[in-house]
């Protein structure tokens, strides 16, 4: 969240950073990522 010299709120702060850092933390994001590369991974050793 951003601060302004006098301490106040200016609303939330989106760059590119925080906006990948708060989608890579998000539990629902992670566990998805998680059944896809397992899914790759079984797939990968089926062949």
């Amino acid at each position: 969240m951003g601060v302004t010299g006098n301490g106040k709120r200016s609303g939330w702060v989106y760059n590119k950073k925080t906006l990948k850092a708060s989608i890579d933390n998000n539990h629902f994001v992670r566990n998805t990522r998680k059944k896809l590369m397992e899914e790759k991974l079984r797939k990968k050793l089926q062949k």
